[in-house]
């Protein structure tokens, strides 16, 4: 009987985090208080008996704890960036769409290597505009200044064309070798997670400032993932991965993204910051 009864605050706690969860992000912060203070005395009643004073002490200031937390504003900015940096990631699948199902063995064919030229080929024209169009000017906006500007930029671009021409010659002066295929897929997976992670850090920080920028910062960011994911998913065929365990990859990169927004949130909490 003791074990049995023991037992009780347990399925009861069970019970309760899904209605605790369901409660705060479907209501208000009043209401959710009220809701949740409900939940809590049914709980406590429902967990009661004899000998078990103390572990219901200890279970109500927990969850106390815990309600407070749910009902702030830090919990909501936690949940937005954590959902944000998900939806990030899980753009990584989306060449799945786009991609047929026997494209693995399709892709041996000629049909199929250049059905794969084709998609190398998006994802690069969507990665270039997206430098030529929003990067570069958005540097040179910030960089130059108002005597000699037009020498500045055209230093700056030249730089930049040298740097193509640069990894273009290192491409062709190594070439490609048998058995080494799955090389380039593995540093891009590497390269991945660290994109990845910089998005995260971006999706946490602008949920930071508000939940509009946060939400305006991920659109933004799905948008531009969208051809660097079908680049980085043709890389992955191309080196040899079939195409679910190139989606396994690609969702095991997107964890990084969280990573990186947990990194944000807790850097700008107290204990991040070195405050109290």
């Amino acid at each position: 009987m003791k074990d049995k009864r023991s037992t009780k605050p347990s399925w009861a706690l069970a019970l309760l985090v899904p209605a605790l969860l369901l409660t705060v992000t479907s209501r208000g912060a009043s209401s959710s208080q009220r809701m949740i203070q409900t939940v809590m005395a049914q709980t406590t009643a429902t967990a009661a008996g004899p000998g078990s004073t103390d572990l219901l002490q200890g279970l109500h200031q927990g969850l106390q704890a815990t309600a407070q937390f749910l009902c702030s504003e830090e919990a909501h900015v936690l949940l937005l960036a954590l959902l944000g940096s998900v939806a990030v990631g899980l753009s990584g699948i989306f060449p799945l769409l786009i991609i047929p199902i026997e494209a693995g063995a399709a892709l041996k064919t000629e049909a199929g290597s250049q059905r794969l030229k084709q998609l190398l080929s998006f994802a690069i024209g969507g990665l270039l505009g997206d430098v030529f169009l929003h990067l570069l000017p958005e540097a040179w906006a910030l960089s130059g200044s108002s005597v000699g500007k037009q020498n500045h930029y055209k230093t700056q671009g030249l730089w930049v064309i040298a740097g193509l021409l640069a990894f273009l010659l290192l491409e062709k002066m190594f070439p490609d070798e048998d058995g080494h295929e799955g090389t380039s897929g593995y540093l891009n997976l590497l390269a991945n997670c660290i994109d990845n992670f910089t998005h995260g850090l971006a999706v946490g920080g602008s949920f930071l400032v508000s939940k509009k920028v946060g939400l305006l910062t991920t659109f933004a960011i799905l948008l531009h993932e969208i051809p660097h994911e079908v680049g980085d998913f043709a890389i992955l065929l191309r080196a040899g991965f079939d195409r679910w365990s190139a989606a396994r990859m690609q969702l095991s990169t997107a964890m990084v993204g969280v990573l990186g927004a947990c990194v944000a949130l807790y850097a700008q909490s107290p204990k991040g910051t070195g405050t109290s």
